[in-house]
């Protein structure tokens, strides 16, 4: 075996498989009816939270039917030429968001809460791609998200913590998800068959600060009082 020419092929990211534009049209009408629809759901459990329950449902089928209507007229049509189509990672988060109600009651609410290094891990690594717009780095960052040997270290570090995690549930719910997201890209190679844009999205991205700010102002002014 040449081993110059195997460490290349896993470090290339000369010839990227695609998804097929049939299966991509097709992903980005989904995965933003399920945005929407999502968005739509949260708004009305923090606006109307004592609503009729036949409300906060009309409300996100509306919205999801019309991001799946055709033609400009759809949000779909103008949110694909803003950011194309979201992530994998969010297009799963806003589906579990909207099966929440359903999950069974004796379920704890701490077993769906993410620990916060992976939320850290988002943020540093929406910052590392923007930098890398500017060329900041040696390599291409983002270049480096079609090669098979970054998507298997990620695999590796998202596995860590299920490994470690022991008997703590909400890391090892959290390293599933991850995994099976990579699963997904792996197979489906969604959305533009880039490892990155699976896991990470400017909405999402903008989320994950907006979260940690949230929480460090609830820190300081806990600290205050």
């Amino acid at each position: 075996m040449d081993w110059t020419t195997f460490t290349h092929s896993l470090l290339s990211t000369q010839v990227p498989a695609l998804p097929s534009p049939g299966v991509l049209r097709l992903y980005l009408v989904l995965s933003w009816a399920l945005v929407l629809a999502a968005l739509g759901l949260w708004l009305l459990r923090r606006w109307a939270p004592l609503g009729k329950p036949g409300w906060r449902w009309a409300v996100p089928a509306g919205l999801a039917l019309w991001a799946v209507w055709p033609g400009p007229l759809s949000p779909t049509y103008w949110l694909g030429l803003a950011f194309q189509a979201p992530s994998l990672l969010s297009s799963v988060l806003c589906g579990l968001f909207l099966l929440r109600p359903f999950r069974p009651a004796v379920l704890p609410a701490e077993c769906c809460a993410a620990p916060w290094y992976f939320s850290v891990a988002g943020v540093v690594l929406g910052w590392l791609l923007l930098l890398d717009t500017f060329a900041v780095w040696p390599v291409s960052l983002y270049a480096l998200g079609f090669s098979p040997a970054v998507l298997a270290v990620v695999a590796l570090v998202v596995c860590l913590p299920w490994l470690l995690a022991g008997p703590r549930q909400p890391a090892r719910n959290a390293s599933l998800l991850l995994g099976a997201v990579l699963l997904l890209q792996v197979l489906l190679r969604l959305p533009t068959g880039n490892l990155w844009d699976a896991l990470l999205d400017p909405v999402l991205w903008v989320v994950l600060q907006v979260g940690w700010l949230q929480r460090g102002l609830r820190r300081f002014r806990g600290g205050q009082s």
